[in-house]
This record gives C-alpha cells, sequence and structure tokens, in this order.
C-alpha cells in the first residue's frame, strides 16, 4: 500500500484536475451501465405498438450511447491531463534522488538491471492509473447491475452476487499463480538486459580478447532459462482462459436458469428476462479484464515498487540544514584526526591522518594500490564521510557546507575521465551553466588541446562518443584538465592522471597541469614519480598512514625511506625499458 501511497501522492499534486476526472470517469461509468435497461424498456412496450414513445425510448437511446461516447473521450483526455505531468514529475523525483544518492550506491548499482527497472516502473504509472480507472468502471456497472436485479427480482440477485464472488476469489488465485511465473520471468530477463548492457559497455575488451563467440554463447545460455520462464508465464494465462471462462459460463447458464424459471411461473416479466440477459451479457465478459487488470496491477505494483525503491535509499551524506558558505576561498585543507573504514569494505581505509596544506601549495600522494591515496579525495569530495576527525577548508567543516558547494570549489582531473556520448565543445564547457565557445577555446588552449580540436573536420562539433571513446587516453585527459579549467576552482586534484600514458603525452599533461595550477591549491595522486617531483611536499601512504613527508630531494636522502626504493625501482624500470 505504500507504494500506491506514494503514487497518489503524486496524483495529488493536481489534485482539481483529478477530482474532476473521477467524476468525469463517474458519469460516463453509468452513462454505460444503464444501457441494457433499454432493452427491458422495448420489450415492455412493443405490445403496445405506440410508435410515439417507442421512437421517444429510441431517441433516448441513441443520445445516451452518443453521450457515453463523448464523455470516454472526454475520460481519456482528463486522464492524460493528470497522468502525463505525474509520469514526469515521477521521473524527475527518481532521477534527482539517484544523483543526490551516495558514491556507495553508485558502486553497488548493476546499470543494466536499474535502467530496466527505471523503463518498467515508468510504464508502470501508465498502466496503474488506467487499470485503476478501468476497474472503477467495473466497480460502477456492478453497483447499477445490481440495482436494477434487486428491482427485478431477488432470487436472480443473490446467484449473481455468488457467481461474482466465486470468480473474484477464482482470480485472486490466478494472479498469485501468475505474478511469481512473472517474477521468475522478469528475473530472468534482468540476466539477459545485464549480459547485453555490460557486453555494450565493455565492447572493447571484447574485441581485444575476441571473445565474441564466447559472449554469443553466454547469451546464448542465459537465454534458455528465459524460454522456460516465459513459458511457465505465457501457460498461466492459458490457465485463466480455461478456468475462468469454465466457471464463468456456468454461473451465466444458472442465473438464466433460475430467470427462466421466474419467467415462467410468471414472477417476472418477459422485459425483466430481457434486462438480466443484458447485463449479464453486457457485464460477465468484464470479469476477464477484472482478471487482467487486477493482475497488471499486481505486476505493475511489482515494477513500481523497484522504480519507488530508489527513492527509499537513505542518502548517507546530508546536506546540512542551516549551510555554512565560503566566499573568497584561499584553498587551506586540513585533515584533523581522520579514520575511515569502507562500509562493509576495507577497515583501515585511512587512519590517523593529520595534515594540513597550506593555500597555494602542491601535496602530492604517492603510495602502492590500496595505500589511501584515491580515498583520502573522496573524503575531500565528500562520497563518503569521515568516521572519525574531521576535514577543514579555509577553516570550515566541509560537513558544514552543502556537497554541491563543495564540490564546486574542487577542480578533478580523474585517473579516468568519462565524458558524455555528446560534442567536445559539451564536455568542455559542462562545468559552465551556458556554454560559451570562446571560453571553451581559450580552455583548450590552456590544456594544449586546441591544436588537435582545429585538426579534425567539425572541430569543438565533433561527437566524441559513448564514455569518449573516439578521443585516445591522453586527449581525454586534456579534455579533462580543459574542463577543469573552465570551472575555475580553486582547489585542483590531479587523480593518477598519467598512470598510463606515454611520455609525451604525460609532458603535454603535466604542461597544462602546471599552467591551470599557478595560485591554486593542488592535490596530485600518482604512480608515475615523475609526475610528482615538482610538488612542494609528498605525503608517502602506506596501509592508510602517512609514513614519510618531504620534497623530492630530502625523501630521496633517506636511504630506507619508500618514496627511495620506488623511485629506484621505476628509474630502473624506464632504463631497461630504453
Amino acid at each position: 500500500m505504500r507504494i500506491f501511497s506514494l503514487f497518489f501522492q503524486f496524483l495529488w499534486r493536481y489534485k482539481k484536475r483529478f477530482i474532476f476526472f473521477i467524476f468525469v470517469l463517474l458519469a460516463g461509468s453509468v452513462l454505460t451501465a444503464i444501457q441494457p435497461y433499454f432493452y427491458k424498456i422495448f420489450v415492455d412496450n412493443l405490445p403496445s405498438l405506440d410508435y410515439s414513445f417507442l421512437l421517444k425510448t429510441l431517441a433516448a437511446y441513441i443520445g445516451i450511447r452518443l453521450l457515453d461516447n463523448l464523455v470516454s473521450v472526454v475520460t481519456h483526455f482528463l486522464a492524460d491531463k493528470v497522468l502525463i505531468p505525474v509520469a514526469r514529475d515521477a521521473r524527475l523525483k527518481v532521477f534527482a534522488q539517484v544523483q543526490d544518492l551516495d558514491f556507495a550506491y553508485h558502486t553497488e548499482k548493476n546499470t543494466g538491471s536499474l535502467i530496466s527497472a527505471f523503463k518498467r516502473g515508468d510504464n508502470a504509472l501508465f498502466d496503474i492509473f488506467h487499470n485503476g480507472m478501468s476497474l472503477f468502471r467495473i466497480m460502477v456497472i456492478f453497483i447499477v447491475m445490481l440495482f436494477f436485479f434487486v428491482d427485478v427480482d431477488y432470487w436472480v440477485t443473490l446467484p449473481l452476487v455468488l457467481v461474482v464472488i466465486i470468480n473474484l476469489l477464482l482470480i485472486y488465485r490466478l494472479i498469485l499463480i501468475n505474478m511469481d511465473r512473472r517474477k521468475e520471468f522478469n528475473d530472468a530477463e534482468d540476466k539477459v538486459s545485464a549480459i547485453i548492457t555490460d557486453n555494450l559497455i565493455n565492447f572493447e575488451t571484447v574485441k581485444y580478447f575476441a571473445k565474441e563467440n564466447w559472449e554469443r554463447w553466454r547469451l546464448k545460455k542465459t537465454f534458455r532459462s528465459w524460454s522456460d520462464k516465459l513459458w511457465r508465464f505465457s501457460n498461466s494465462f492459458r490457465l485463466m482462459d480455461i478456468s475462468l471462462g469454465s466457471v464463468s459460463n456456468l454461473g451465466v447458464g444458472i442465473i438464466l436458469l433460475i430467470a427462466l424459471r421466474r419467467l415462467v411461473a410468471g414472477q417476472i416479466g418477459p422485459g425483466d428476462f430481457v434486462l438480466v440477459l443484458g447485463f449479464i451479457n453486457s457485464f460477465f465478459p468484464r470479469l476477464f479484464e477484472i482478471f487482467f487488470n487486477l493482475r497488471s496491477l499486481t505486476s505493475r505494483h511489482v515494477d513500481l515498487r523497484r522504480y519507488f525503491e530508489v527513492l527509499t535509499k537513505p542518502v548517507l551524506v546530508k546536506d546540512p540544514v542551516k549551510p555554512a558558505s565560503l566566499k573568497n576561498v584561499k584553498g587551506e585543507i586540513v585533515f584533523s584526526d581522520v579514520d575511515f573504514s569502507y562500509p562493509g569494505g576495507k577497515e583501515g581505509a585511512v587512519a590517523d591522518l593529520d595534515l594540513t596544506i597550506r593555500p597555494g601549495e602542491t601535496i602530492a600522494f604517492v603510495g602502492a594500490s590500496g595505500a589511501g591515496k584515491s580515498t583520502i579525495v573522496k573524503l575531500l569530495m565528500r562520497f563518503y564521510d569521515v568516521d572519525q576527525g574531521k576535514i577543514l577548508i579555509d577553516g570550515i567543516n566541509i560537513k558544514k557546507i552543502t556537497k554541491s558547494d563543495l564540490r564546486s570549489l574542487i577542480g578533478i582531473v580523474p585517473q579516468e575521465p568519462i565524458l558524455f556520448n555528446d560534442t567536445i565543445a559539451y564536455n568542455i564547457g559542462y562545468g559552465l551553466e551556458k556554454e560559451d565557445l570562446e571560453k571553451i577555446k581559450k580552455a583548450a588552449k590552456m590544456a594544449n588541446l586546441a591544436e588537435f580540436i582545429n585538426l579534425l573536420p567539425k572541430k569543438y562539433q565533433t561527437m566524441v562518443g559513448e564514455r569518449g571513446v573516439k578521443l585516445s587516453g591522453g586527449q581525454k585527459q586534456r579534455l579533462a584538465i580543459a574542463r577543469m579549467i573552465l570551472t575555475n576552482p580553486q582547489i585542483i586534484v590531479f587523480d593518477e592522471a598519467t598512470s598510463q600514458l606515454d611520455s609525451d603525452s604525460e609532458k603535454l599533461i603535466q604542461k597544462s597541469f602546471w599552467q591551470a595550477k599557478r595560485g591554486k591549491t593542488a592535490i596530485i595522486i600518482a604512480h608515475r614519480l615523475s609526475t610528482v617531483r615538482r610538488a612542494d611536499r609528498i605525503v608517502v601512504l602506506k596501509n592508510g598512514r602517512i609514513v614519510e613527508t618531504g620534497s623530492h630531494k630530502n625523501l630521496l636522502r633517506r636511504q630506507k625511506g619508500i618514496y627511495r626504493r620506488l623511485w629506484q625501482i621505476q628509474t630502473q624500470a624506464e632504463e631497461g625499458h630504453k
């Protein structure tokens, strides 16, 4: 019920439209329901051959049908006037929630399954609304039919109610069977979607290892279970056809038999019998509609629950109620007695971290993989909150700053820049509120990227491909630097940005970085130690703790130092390649 309650909250945003829609739907349902009553009027008055009265009755009957058709069109129009903005609001709300959810959530999610859940959930909004609309109409028609049946004869009404109750119980049981099988099929469908999505994202790896045939075999193998589950799901509908059809037709036979006996006994008239026949022919096919609508409601409830499930996920890293504002940022960063462990993951990822970075200073974090370098940056960006201690920028605890304000202060060049499937101009100008081509060109020039762009046929309007696949690693890094330059942050993070590039690309990247870095506080994270030689201070990490600090020259003087050993290993490796 909580999911339907949440859906209703979206509907209630447009309560005037919604209430008017319900009123028109009710009127239309009554117009549909009363039409069989005209059969009784015709039969009862045909013997009199009163042409004038019969003509008026016919005119009223045709008028009711025409009005019913008009009201039906208006009802669906009003339904769209309510539902379309509701679907838009729900999608925006879910999307905003996904944007707000913590870094930890995004590292655990399955993109293919999430996209599948979003698509089914969005469709579920429309289906649930229309299913509810259809069930409401059937309920009104049943109430009107009961009203006329009671007026005809109680002995005809009682078996009608009994047959409808038996059918509803049968429908309930059939829906349970159908839904169990649908859930099995949905799970199988999600596995197929996950494989296809994963394959499309990692197509380069597939081609590197010539695994196309293996990937096709893997998908084909998954389709075996998918086919079995789909057959079981489809056969549940055949079970519904047989069981519900048999019970309904037997019920119709019993009701008509009782009505016929009452007619022969003179307890009801021919017009009453025709009325019973007309209502039964009008209503009983709707029992199948009840099944499909209730089944759809139940199945779509599952889809909607998965869709709205995102809204129930807690945001662990919260914005402050009364945020502080930073003006004229100098760029001082203080890590004070910081401890952090990943939730459900590595213990002691950062431990006893005490470090002050002065405004305009360049600090380099080095160490083996898993030493805690990138984790420190994630804590600074508030992708996670510290378990203990605090992080300050210009003397203000970052927990007192909104996440968007905090991250707007920090420009980051990530280890692997992920680009949007759009133009070079769009990706460079992503941090701007409004795209400004002149500023974009200036930033590209500072990042040593302009020369390459100008050689392209479409220049800044060149599409970079999904995740920037059309660009080389060095080009993506320089584009990321240009994007960072445009936002003009006071704090720059250079996260292992040259670790996988050739020497020429590395030199271009370093030149771009040091140009962009002037007068700003900078944090460098690199495995390739040549990147950090110009840093004011180098901080060596091991198992989340600081074990050495100093300049490049000072650290090399330590005979048994970790940095000296790492430097010798890399120097020897580079000489061996020459």
